[in-house]
């Protein structure tokens, strides 16, 4: 497997139902399983879905089979409170439970998405979260759900400590989902906020995946939210070379803010910008425990900038 192939892997989780493109779910549930059939299905990972809206696949089962299952991203919902947190994860689980009864080997929720109450991130309620997904051999991302600003921050190095200190303690390892975009200019954290996630995620082994936001391969200056878009492969570059190499702050931060496409190479074994490169096997590596995948509600716009750009095409699988 070569480096292109290496990074685009299972990439994209497929959230068609989500902003911009707001889709119904029978549009979105479609067109997932009709991606499962593209020759880049390769390149596709999870549907995601809220896990209240679970139940309403099961109108589409026939869709999927034990060969090309419904591999789901449940997100659960969000809450004032950890009391509530609790309560409402319970509630949604039991989703999950009747889904795979619903679905049996057609059908499985791999990932949870689960919103952090605005009251702070407790090392109990990281615990409980923990061993409920255990339960249900869930892989796990949480969501700090404010938006940026400069005490979120310091609350937010704070919640990367609660995460490792509770990922040494168990077999659950919980990452950390991180919102790099939306409809409006103000939803796109900087650069430099970027860039304290990937390095604070690197330091204390914490995955990591990304939404909202990652339409095209490389930042530019989109008019539609009047505002600078984060590259999928700025970002994601950037995390890798950053675990492969130990890079500080300033070079992480160069690489996220980098809008010359011809900086960036695919190469047959090896992933370079500028004089800093990575292995394919080293990709391989750090997508499985560091840089997961990104949640998109385009599966198509992003695969049509990386052929416009060169970086791919269709024959290379």
């Amino acid at each position: 497997m070569g480096s292109i192939q290496a990074f685009l892997t299972h990439l994209i989780d497929y959230a068609g139902l989500f902003p911009p493109a707001s889709l119904p779910l029978e549009t979105s549930v479609r067109h997932y399983a009709s991606y499962q059939a593209d020759p880049d299905a390769w390149i596709l990972g999870h549907f995601v879905i809220p896990a209240t809206a679970l139940m309403n696949l099961a109108h589409y089962k026939t869709l999927f089979s034990k060969e090309q299952p419904l591999k789901i991203a449940a997100l659960g919902r969000k809450s004032a409170d950890e009391e509530s947190c609790r309560e409402y994860l319970q509630e949604d689980l039991n989703q999950v439970a009747s889904f795979h009864a619903e679905f049996a080997e057609s059908g499985k929720v791999g990932v949870w998405e689960q919103p952090i109450p605005p009251t702070g991130v407790g090392g109990s309620l990281l615990a409980f979260i923990a061993e409920e997904a255990k339960k249900r051999d869930l892989r796990v991302f949480c969501e700090l759900a404010e938006p940026f600003h400069q005490k979120r921050e310091a609350r937010l190095i704070e919640a990367l400590d609660a995460i490792a200190a509770i990922n040494a303690q168990g077999d659950t390892k919980l990452g950390l989902k991180l919102r790099t975009g939306g409809v409006t200019a103000d939803a796109f954290p900087t650069v430099e906020q970027v860039a304290a996630v990937l390095i604070g995620c690197r330091d204390r082994g914490i995955a990591l995946k990304f939404t909202a936001g990652l339409h095209h391969p490389i930042r530019m200056y989109r008019q539609e939210v009047q505002t600078r878009m984060h590259g999928f492969l700025n970002v994601f570059t950037a995390g890798l070379l950053a675990c492969a190499h130990q890079l500080d702050a300033q070079t992480v931060q160069e690489i996220l803010g980098d809008e010359r496409a011809e900086h960036f190479s695919f190469q047959s074994d090896e992933l370079t910008w500028r004089g800093l490169s990575i292995s394919a096997a080293g990709i391989r590596r750090f997508r499985e425990v560091a840089l997961c995948s990104y949640g998109s509600c385009s599966f198509d716009e992003p695969r049509d900038d990386l052929r416009g750009l060169h970086f791919y095409s269709q024959e290379e699988k």
